[in-house]
């Protein structure tokens, strides 16, 4: 019951709390869609965007285990903007980190992560632009419990950009429940909220990058479990914002471990 979070979020950082057997792999393709034809002002109120912003983005997500209690990870997109007729494609920001074990029970795990956010070299004059440009860091806790019923996972990070974006709270919450033997349902609920302490500038038409910015939304979907290798699908809505998209999406996972 350990492959379950990573990919269901792909806007954020996270693994899940349980870290993989020393010697064990992890690997994940993924495809991800947002749309949005309005955006949450900095007041919270939905204004239109002036065109149909969408994000398509193919992404591979990596885990090793290092040793029983530490677990090596990398994430990489690929990305393709479009908004009216101003469109930009290329790799996004390249994540490597750690989860740390630091306690587990029979039925629980708690663990440390951080990561590093690296530019992959995408210019940022771009409009739509593929991220910050910036180098960045991010660091938290994360917290998992299993049961039969199913599990819930969760954490809470910060993160910190050396350069103009603010540096953000990061959580999340999953639930599952088993249908089945091998059909899960899940359900998570992703907070990201920009804390104002950068200077701002304006990022232009990618709702999704502004530099100071406040996002709820929740993913649910099935997970199918067939051996080592599960099939999942999850629908995202935004529920609320400041200085972002007022938008949608679905995402398509493949897991596979060995």
């Amino acid at each position: 019951m350990r492959y379950f979070v990573f990919l269901l979020l792909p806007a954020l950082s996270f693994a899940s709390a349980w870290v993989k057997e020393e010697g064990e792999f992890f690997l994940s393709p993924s495809f991800n869609y947002y749309i949005a034809k309005d955006f949450y002002d900095k007041d919270g109120k939905e204004l239109p965007i002036g065109c149909t912003f969408e994000k398509r983005e193919f992404q591979l997500y990596g885990e090793y285990g290092l040793t029983k209690k530490t677990t090596i990870t990398f994430k990489l997109p690929y990305t393709v903007l479009k908004c009216g007729t101003n469109r930009n494609s290329g790799f996004g920001d390249l994540e490597l980190g750690l989860i740390r074990q630091i306690r587990k029970g029979e039925d629980y795990s708690f663990s440390f992560y951080g990561n590093a956010i690296i530019p992959t070299g995408y210019s940022i004059r771009d409009n739509p632009r593929l991220g910050y440009g910036r180098l960045g860091v991010e660091g938290g806790l994360l917290y998992g419990r299993s049961a039969e019923f199913g599990f819930f996972d969760s954490g809470v990070g910060y993160r910190y950009y050396f350069g103009y974006p603010s540096s953000q709270i990061r959580s999340y919450a999953t639930a599952a429940i088993n249908l089945t033997k091998n059909i899960q349902f899940l359900t998570t609920l992703d907070l990201q909220i920009g804390l104002g302490d950068g200077k701002r500038k304006q990022i232009g038409s990618n709702v999704l990058s502004e530099p100071d910015y406040k996002l709820g939304q929740v993913y649910l979907g099935p997970r199918i479990m067939l051996g080592n290798i599960s099939l999942v699908a999850t629908y995202q809505q935004v529920f609320f914002g400041r200085n972002t998209g007022a938008g949608k999406g679905f995402s398509l996972s493949l897991w596979r471990s060995f």
